[in-house]
C-alpha cells in the first residue's frame, strides 16, 4: 500500500483517539495538524512537531523489514528517525502490522 495512504490512515485514527500509546512506553497526545506534519503533546516534555516525512519513512522501513513493528523505538534510528524516533515510533502502532502490506 502507497505510505502516503497509510500516513492519511494514521493521522486519522490519532485525531479520533487523541492519543497513541504503546503499552510500556510514553502516550503523546494528538494537538493539531497542517498540510506538513502534526503535532504532539509528550507525557514527559515539550509539545513536539513530526513532520510527516519522518513517519513517512517509518512507514517505508516497516514494509521493507516488518520485525522493525516489535523492535522498539530506538530501531527508527538506523533510518534517520532521531529525537522523534518514540512518537513515531507509536504513531505507527495505530495501525496493525498487516496494514502495512
Amino acid at each position: 500500500m502507497d505510505p502516503r495512504i497509510i500516513l492519511g490512515k494514521i493521522l486519522q485514527r490519532f485525531s479520533d483517539k487523541g492519543f497513541c500509546q504503546v503499552s510500556g512506553y510514553n502516550k503523546f497526545k494528538y494537538l493539531r495538524e497542517n498540510k506538513n506534519a502534526v503535532y504532539v503533546g509528550r507525557e514527559k516534555g515539550k509539545d513536539t512537531r513530526i513532520g510527516f516525512g519522518k513517519v513517512i519513512i517509518g512507514i517505508e522501513a516497516l514494509q521493507l523489514n516488518p520485525d522493525l513493528y516489535n523492535a522498539g523505538p530506538n530501531a527508527l534510528r538506523k533510518f534517520g528517525i532521531t529525537h522523534v524516533n518514540s512518537p513515531v515510533w507509536s504513531l505507527l502502532h495505530l495501525m496493525a502490522m498487516e496494514d502495512y502490506k
